[in-house]
């Protein structure tokens, strides 16, 4: 039994460590928004960059949990289907300028962090996943938070 569980913990270990590669463009660019100011010339490309990332991490997540739902619930097209939503809106955020389009991509992560918490389909995920994607989330919604106070 325990030869099972440190495997299962090793095996997460290069996913915390991409976890927490691709937390890094989210608190670099809070950072850097932060030190230099609106003034900056480069302040609107760095929000620009945040967005983008923002939007590309949530496709990643979507692509997770429609990957989740195959295994899962096979059978249920509507709810592979409902794994792209948050993605699409992620990128429709992509189009709404200033504090308002972060605060969307905010919103939007908040959404995926309670539908992670309370999904099923994350169940027969190893449980280190769970802890490690809802932590990756406050993460990046605290990211989201820094972004918006630095805009507005």
């Amino acid at each position: 039994m325990n030869e099972t569980i440190e495997s299962t913990q090793d095996k997460s270990v290069p996913a915390i460590i991409m976890s927490v590669f691709s937390i890094v463009p989210f608190i670099g660019c809070a950072l850097t928004l932060i030190l230099l100011g609106k003034e900056s010339p480069v302040f609107g490309p760095v929000v620009e960059m945040f967005k983008t990332w923002s939007a590309i991490m949530l496709a990643f997540m979507g692509g997770v949990r429609w990957g989740s739902t195959v295994f899962s619930a096979p059978d249920s097209p509507s709810k592979m289907s409902a794994a792209t939503l948050l993605p699409v809106a992620g990128w429709l955020a992509l189009f709404i300028s200033g504090p308002f389009g972060i605060l969307a991509l905010l919103l939007i992560y908040c959404a995926q962090g309670a539908w992670d918490s309370f999904s099923p389909n994350l169940s027969h995920m190893p449980q280190w996943y769970a802890r490690v994607r809802i932590m990756f989330v406050l993460l990046i919604v605290a990211c989201h938070m820094v972004v918006f106070v630095a805009i507005y």
